[in-house]
């Protein structure tokens, strides 16, 4: 697989990848992997390039993690290191890598953007290059939420909006760019679960690259169905941006205002992410205003959720 065919939707993938990676005590999140190795696969997918960024692992892990899976793939797709921590409150942080390679792909063409952990990477661009923006056709973030939703699973929570709260900044300059953003956050994928069966199925397949996301998969799997027994499986948050971008036939949705303003949430069975008591949320609502608008996905439309998995599985064999 090569960078710069010819057909398909031109795609840049922004993202914190942990497949395989224990850290702070635990395993972490794996969807962002599956998210890629949809992308890599999709006939309909021009895939130009991978910015990376810390939030589920730190940043060296998280391009080692990148790394290991673009070579099991057998892809040859350019890499860049982006942000290691949140921007700072104000003035310019250093010009990265991936501000770099971003930077090179929109002098040359418009795009979308897969924004699958924290926003820091595209905050930077802005910041650095903001005539960007106008080649950016569309950035799918994983994150938001509807105006007073907390977020539960089962009777744990409220678990946090993890992407956007790692950096607000970086969201809110996103956000008030004028760049056309969809979110495709927890409550569209909070009611599907990625289960074992799923797994084996993609091990069944035997390819170096199935049984590497399957093998790194089941920590992750055990860790996820232990905290949250409500649960079946995990939640394959990360391969819904792709999902949006390849079958939005799939998703339901609607053009919201947003707003960005701290909230307080009292945990009621506790909170595994131990977040504070209070953060800033990003709302969206029919009434709200924001500084421009942004496409909330609700939800999948009936039989969606199946065939979305089911696309996930078909890539990862």
């Amino acid at each position: 697989m090569t960078p710069g065919r010819s057909s398909g939707t031109p795609l840049v993938i922004d993202t914190d990848p942990a497949l395989g990676v224990s850290f702070e005590g635990r395993p972490r999140d794996v969807d962002d992997a599956f998210a890629i190795v949809e992308a890599l696969r999709a006939p309909d997918i021009d895939l130009l390039g991978i910015t990376v960024t810390f939030g589920n692992a730190p940043l060296d892990d998280a391009l080692k993690v990148t790394t290991a899976l673009l070579e099991t793939a057998a892809a040859d797709i350019p890499i860049a290191a982006g942000e290691a921590r949140t921007l700072p409150a104000d003035g310019l942080p250093p010009r990265t890598d991936a501000v770099a390679l971003l930077h090179d792909i929109l002098s040359r063409r418009r795009i979308r953007i897969a924004a699958l952990g924290p926003l820091g990477n595209l905050g930077a661009l802005l910041l650095h290059h903001p005539e960007d923006a106008a080649n950016i056709e569309e950035v799918v973030i994983v994150g938001g939420r509807s105006q007073g939703s907390a977020f539960y699973l089962g009777d744990t929570g409220p678990v946090r909006d993890f992407n956007f709260e790692n950096d607000v900044r970086a969201a809110r300059l996103l956000l008030e760019s004028g760049v056309p953003v969809v979110c495709a956050g927890f409550e569209l994928s909070s009611t599907v679960a990625m289960t074992a069966r799923h797994l084996e199925r993609i091990s069944a397949a035997g390819t170096p690259l199935a049984r590497h996301l399957a093998e790194l998969s089941r920590p992750w799997l055990d860790y996820w169905t232990r905290t949250f027994p409500a649960d079946q499986g995990f939640h394959p948050w990360d391969s819904a941006a792709i999902c949006w971008l390849r079958t939005p036939e799939l998703i339901e949705s609607e053009v919201r205002g947003w707003r960005i303003h701290p909230t307080d949430q009292v945990p009621r069975g506790g909170n595994p992410d131990e977040s504070a008591a209070q953060v800033d949320w990003l709302e969206t609502g029919r009434n709200l205003p924001g500084s421009g608008k942004v496409v909330f996905c609700t939800g999948f439309v009936p039989g969606g959720a199946e065939r979305f998995l089911d696309n996930v599985v078909a890539a990862c064999r």
